[in-house]
């Protein structure tokens, strides 16, 4: 009779399949962990550069709102734009009040860097005492080689106002404090490693409020936060005067 053989693996066969079944679920595993830390580096990356925007937004809503207003703190004056020390503070407005609250339409914020974040200061109160409490935004975290510059038409300085005593042109100042802006600010940080320059332009020339009546072009003050009353007072007093006159002699021509 033949016997019958029994087939199956042999002991060789058996460890060289278990080898090859180790070194393929090992170099899945890397490829897998490779796929994770990029999706986790991405995801950072993205974050960062998300906030890098933001803060980015933020310097240039208050940039593009700059008015040249001065403000009193305590028994001082700061000049409507105060760079010291990398150090920035200027007055913006374009706050909203939805709720009618009574909040002033302008702010005094100011940009520092502190144990490497970029710290945004807002004051709701231009004008103050000197004891009110900013409220603190923490825009960037890591940041490195913070340098600022305001740029004029003809030079760029790290402090602001420029110092024009010596020069022909020194009257740049009124008795509310210097009322000067730059015409741009240019900004140098590195955010988590990554160098940035950002440049800013303020608008330096303000429009003028506009005015009602015949005496447009006479009684035109171009004054930041609010129309000119003597120049309304002035347009309404004409106004009465010629309406008056008119009336009276219409009058008198009738009865005549």
């Amino acid at each position: 009779m033949n016997s019958i053989k029994n087939k199956g693996f042999t002991l060789i066969e058996l460890v060289v399949a278990m080898a090859i079944f180790a070194v393929l679920t090992l170099s899945g595993w890397q490829v897998f962990n490779n796929l994770i830390k990029v999706r986790e580096r991405t995801t950072i990356k993205a974050e960062q550069l998300a906030l890098v925007q933001e803060a980015y937004e933020q310097l240039s809503r208050d940039f593009v709102q700059a008015v040249p207003r001065p403000v009193s703190i305590g028994t001082s004056i700061e000049p409507a734009f105060l760079l010291q020390n990398n150090v920035f503070h200027l007055t913006r407005t374009g706050v909203i009040d939805p709720l009618q609250q009574g909040v002033s339409p302008m702010q005094r914020v100011y940009y520092t860097v502190e144990h490497e974040q970029l710290v945004r200061y807002a004051i709701a109160q231009v004008d103050q005492d000197g004891n009110a409490v900013p409220n603190k935004t923490v825009l960037l975290n890591n940041v490195s080689n913070w340098s600022v510059n305001a740029l004029s038409n003809t030079s760029s300085s790290p402090v602001w106002p420029i110092d024009t005593s010596n020069s022909a042109s020194a009257n740049q100042t009124t008795p509310a404090g210097d009322i000067t802006l730059p015409t741009a600010v240019q900004i140098t940080l590195t955010a988590n490693g990554q160098p940035l320059r950002w440049l800013f332009a303020l608008v330096t020339n303000m429009p003028a409020p506009a005015q009602t009546g015949s005496s447009t072009g006479s009684g035109t003050n171009s004054v930041v936060g609010g129309a000119s009353a003597a120049a309304t007072g002035a347009t309404t007093s004409n106004t009465s005067s010629s309406t008056t006159s008119g009336t009276t002699s219409n009058t008198t021509g009738n009865g005549g």
